[in-house]
């Protein structure tokens, strides 16, 4: 979806950017008229999660399809709601005209396509462009139409490349073996659906997808830790009941729990030995505090030393991935400059002290600490003063960028002491997901490149960045994809799936 010295092909390339800019304001006043239209019931490990809906609609040479995705889950009590569409927008050719993503909390992202490699990226006042490798992707209609025709034909495998807009503007490659066939019930008839192994590009986990002979999507199952997320389509009705009905605890279904872990927050560093129980470990980062040693194909030991620095290479620092805002890292939104502004940071200071200045004033911003947002803007976070984690890391990632410290964010497991009375009264010590922030900061002496990335926990108040060594790390992100940033996706294996050990220290080498 995403040159030229010539001045005839300068001329081109604005007569075709004016043609697609015309053709998306078209398509704003178009009358659609529906083609087809799904909704799927969504479950985790048995329990009523969600649901999902996309709908098919065209005008003329226009084709648009629309899908969004609802889920409810309870979080100790509160309840915690995700809501993400997108709109994709083609010729009845294939052609790319525009596409839009929304998700609650955070901007709109709008991509105008300019070609099917390189598109404009609307969010907000902001502009900027991005491109990718090359055009061999399809479109969402693409898809469907290759997919049903492949499995008419009986293929063994299906293979495809398409954009992902909601992971951010990147391909995603997807692979689907035939494994046999099932039977369901569908509204009193009994079908018989193609079953297919299918494997995403972007994440480690593979899916089991039923297809009907139109090469409709009937159900979907995602193994996790925790228990089989289930797509499976449905009447409205009974969709709309999965919404409502929705009560799966994610932190409770997500803790692992374990022994108490004593002087926890005075330890300066902490050595735990962490087992995948559902499939291979992943590498894990070596990053910041935390150093990764594997022991084998599902073990390993983490070793995190509170006052440790992982060197950089100078490349970090002009790294735009680290630096530029984007829709929930929104640097260059108003209330994000307005915190900043009321900072008053001293210039005459290093990037570490000023990056513990900002984690602390986000500590004291967000009174509201609360669970009910699943992953809101910088910008929202700033301006309700609420939040949990999530914001947290957020905001405090947006303010480094606007005082033009490289940041991203951090994703993985924190210890918790007591997450919640049990029964009898006793409480529960544990590891519970968490996001916290890492800075680029002045480096040690033997730093090659003169920076290092430092671990920083706006949720947690207190000194020593607010980060203690019960942190365990699994991935960092720029967040350019949002919520589903595929930078996470190692996480989907490890939740519920994961065991986790403290190394006594008199054993530690």
């Amino acid at each position: 979806m995403r040159d030229a010295s010539a001045a005839g092909r300068v001329m081109l390339r604005m007569l075709v950017a004016c043609a697609l800019q015309l053709a998306a304001a078209a398509a704003a006043h178009a009358d659609w008229t529906l083609v087809e239209e799904h909704f799927h019931a969504l479950s985790l490990a048995g329990h009523p999660c969600g649901r999902s809906h996309e709908r098919v609609e065209r005008d003329g040479d226009r084709v648009r399809t629309l899908s969004r995705i609802e889920m409810r889950f309870a979080r100790l009590g509160q309840e915690t709601v995700i809501d993400l569409s997108s709109e994709f927008v083609e010729t009845a050719r294939g052609e790319a005209i525009e596409a839009t993503v929304r998700q609650k909390g955070a901007e709109t992202v709008r991509y105008v396509f300019e070609t099917q490699r390189r598109a404009r990226v609307e969010r907000g006042a902001a502009r900027e462009f991005r491109e990718l490798a090359d055009d061999s992707w399809l479109t969402p209609r693409e898809v469907a139409a290759f997919v049903k025709a492949r499995g008419s034909a009986d293929a063994g495998e299906i293979r495809f490349r398409t954009l992902d807009v909601q992971s951010g503007f990147v391909v995603a490659e997807i692979a689907m073996k035939r494994t046999g066939t099932a039977t369901r019930d569908v509204e009193g008839r009994t079908l018989t659906l193609a079953r297919y192994e299918v494997r995403n590009s972007l994440q480690p986990i593979v899916a089991n997808e039923l297809y009907d002979a139109d090469g409709i999507l009937h159900e979907s199952s995602t193994p996790l830790g925790l228990g089989e997320l289930v797509s499976r389509r449905a009447p409205r009705a009974q969709a709309d009941e999965a919404f409502a009905r929705a009560s799966f605890d994610l932190l409770a279904g997500t803790f692992v729990e374990v022994p108490p872990i004593a002087r926890w927050r005075e330890r300066r560093t902490l050595r735990i030995e962490i087992e995948a129980t559902v499939a291979g470990l992943e590498e894990l980062p070596s990053v910041g505090s935390q150093r990764f040693t594997r022991l084998d194909a599902r073990r390993a030991t983490i070793d995190v030393d509170v006052d440790a620095r992982s060197a950089a290479a100078a490349e970090d620092d002009a790294d735009a991935r680290w630096r530029k805002p984007n829709e929930l890292i929104d640097s260059d939104s108003e209330p994000v400059r307005a915190l900043l502004a009321d900072a008053r940071l001293a210039k005459d200071t290093s990037r570490a002290q000023r990056a513990e200045a900002l984690r602390a004033l986000v500590a004291r911003h967000l009174r509201a600490k609360n669970l009910a947002t699943a992953f809101g803007a910088a910008s929202e976070a700033a301006r309700t003063r609420s939040g949990d984690c999530t914001e947290h890391a957020v905001l405090l990632a947006a303010l480094l960028r606007a005082e033009g410290i490289p940041s991203r964010v951090a994703s993985g497991l924190v210890y918790v002491p007591s997450l919640a009375a049990a029964p009898g009264g006793a409480s529960r010590a544990g590891w519970g997901w968490h996001l916290w922030t890492q800075a680029l900061v002045e480096g040690p002496a033997d730093a090659a490149g003169g920076f290092a990335w430092i671990d920083l926990d706006a949720t947690v108040s207190g000194g020593d960045r607010g980060y203690h060594a019960g942190h365990l790390l699994v991935a960092t992100s720029d967040l350019a994809g949002g919520a589903t940033d595929p930078a996470f996706a190692r996480a989907l294996s490890l939740i519920g799936g994961l065991r986790i050990r403290e190394v006594p220290e008199e054993r530690a080498p």
